[in-house]
């Protein structure tokens, strides 16, 4: 098997002159050959050791995604040393406390949405390496010391494979950020099997907009392409995001629910509503065209094989993509099994499950319920922390602390959290995921987070969607007030909503209501919003927007 570094070698070898990394500068696409990363990541990696970087060293990469993060990763790789990514709008407190616990010693940072809560964040002192576009003060810039070329004697270290290559910190619902540690082989077996799988050829296109931060992004986009051999192109902005796909045209298109949701959205106001959607759709002569107009003009008429992950897909949103030929394949992963788990391909999908298991992957469910994975891709355990890494195994089955059940086919279906039922006054217990499942299957909402542990009955916060913000409240009112009564005739009675409690403003990893990889933060929101519905509340509650903007600005 070949190390992510060694099948990189081989695709310079191969095609040294086909475009790897495709760069938007001032709305046109710079690209770099497979020869032209090698030369660039090879003379970084030397300028690496120049610094003083050994091997299993720890160098750490703090930006939005760029051709020179890719660059930066493969440096380190040709150095001997051990990546250390941290998320795009990490707070000031993860930050320091990542790179202390890791003991990185170098900071590659890049362009972020807001450079100076960067530069307020690295800590006084520390070594940085600035890639291009970033404004903040830096040690050394990028290009300074990527065109000094490496010296004839510099030779890149080629790793054995279960040496390690990377320290992946949970972007963490609660508590501390943990470190997975994750060899060469690790990366390989999962990247390996991934393109195998999926059947990726080298003609394939991707763009990549997902923090590189993320396994799922790391493993789908940039494990890939080393073995898959195919190109990688950027997104220059959010304002340019768009029409940067619609440029690219990619042929693998991986995304969050929450885009998801913002594309149909917007195509819902292009067409005019849905209702207007489903009488073009029903007219034979017409319905083909508009499918193929709309797929267009979200740059995805090319795409082969269209993916989700990171949070549950509402099965309502997976039908309605279905319903314009653009069907969403659901994979199921985390940052401990570099997002190995499982996948829906064409012609082996089931909608509502997350796909069946990956080859050489383990999957059973223990007594309680609870997922569990056993792969060559696992973790070797949390760094520095002996005891969460003991708890996180079973028998050497990595523990998800989801729940679920596998059916005769061997699909998936996530079923909740272990950890996050909660019980009433009424001593029933709750599980928060499936109603919320439920809930956001109206195109009002953007996200939900149930709760109600110690009350009478449970009570959902909502996140209104960007079009249900500028309509009026009491149309919002009224639709909602409807969707919440279908929900209830659902649901066992020990389950039914007492209230939904709808917030005025988006929620973002800013103001701590979600993760950098888009989870809810339940203890945040829950703090924040419990309060406005008192015990026995029916129906629409609506939050103050001042009380909104000043808890948004405490954040």
């Amino acid at each position: 098997m070949l190390s992510p570094l060694a099948a990189f070698y081989k695709a310079v070898e191969e095609q040294p002159n086909r475009a790897y990394l495709r760069q938007p500068i001032n709305g046109e696409y710079q690209e770099l050959t497979w020869s032209q990363v090698e030369v660039l990541a090879r003379n970084m990696a030397h300028q690496l050791t120049q610094l003083g970087i050994n091997k299993g060293d720890k160098v750490a990469l703090w930006s939005k995604n760029c051709a020179q993060w890719i660059m930066a990763d493969l440096a380190i790789m040709m150095a001997g040393a051990v990546s250390v990514p941290l998320y795009p709008g990490q707070s000031k407190n993860n930050v320091h406390y990542v790179l202390e616990h890791s003991e990185a010693k170098i900071l590659f940072v890049g362009k972020h949405d807001n450079d100076q809560d960067v530069i307020n964040s690295i800590p006084d002192g520390f070594t940085t390496i600035g890639f291009p576009f970033y404004s903040g003060d830096v040690n050394y810039q990028w290009d300074d010391l990527v065109n000094k070329p490496a010296s004839a004697d510099f030779k890149s270290h080629m790793a054995e494979l279960d040496e390690v290559m990377t320290l992946v910190y949970t972007s963490g619902t609660t508590g501390q950020p943990k470190g997975a540690v994750h060899t060469h082989r690790a990366f390989a077996f999962a990247a390996n099997n991934f393109v195998e799988q999926v059947g990726i050829k080298s003609t394939d296109r991707a763009i990549s907009f997902l923090p590189l931060a993320h396994v799922a992004e790391r493993m789908i986009v940039e494990g890939q392409s080393f073995y898959g051999w195919f190109s990688i192109s950027f997104v220059e902005s959010l304002d340019s995001f768009a029409d940067n796909i619609v440029s690219v045209k990619p042929t693998l298109f991986f995304a969050v629910p929450r885009l998801w949701s913002k594309f149909q959205e917007g195509i819902l106001g292009k067409v005019g509503g849905q209702k207007k959607l489903d009488t073009l759709l029903k007219i034979p002569l017409i319905s083909g065209l508009i499918k193929k107009k709309i797929k267009k003009g979200l740059g995805l008429d090319k795409a082969r094989l269209c993916g989700c992950g990171a949070s549950p897909m509402p099965q309502a949103l997976l039908e309605w993509f279905d319903q314009i030929d653009l069907p969403v394949m659901e994979g199921y992963g985390m940052t401990e099994n570099l997002c190995y788990g499982t996948l829906s391909l064409p012609g082996q999908r089931s909608i509502g499950a997350v796909g069946k298991a990956f080859f050489q992957n383990h999957l059973k469910i223990s007594e309680q319920g609870e997922i569990l994975f056993k792969s060559p891709a696992l973790m070797q355990g949390y760094y520095k922390d002996a005891e969460k890494t003991q708890e996180a195994f079973l028998d050497g089955y990595y523990r998800t602390g989801d729940k679920g059940e596998v059916d005769a086919q061997g699909f998936l279906r996530i079923t909740g959290r272990v950890k996050e039922l909660f019980k009433t006054t009424k001593g029933k217990y709750i599980a928060p995921a499936p109603i919320e499942g439920l809930i956001v299957s109206h195109e009002a909402i953007e996200q939900a987070c149930v709760m109600g542990s110690g009350r009478n009955q449970p009570l959902a916060v909502i996140e209104l969607s960007e079009t249900a913000r500028n309509l009026p409240k009491p149309e919002v009112t009224a639709a909602l007030e409807a969707h919440l009564a279908a929900i209830n005739t659902q649901l066992e009675h020990h389950e039914r909503l007492d209230c939904l409690v709808l917030t005025q403003l988006p929620w973002t990893v800013e103001s701590n209501l979600i993760t950098p990889t888009l989870k809810v933060r339940r203890d945040s929101v829950e703090g924040r919003y419990l309060e406005l519905a008192q015990e026995g509340a029916k129906g629409i509650i609506w939050g103050p927007e001042e009380e909104e903007q000043k808890s948004h600005q405490a954040a």
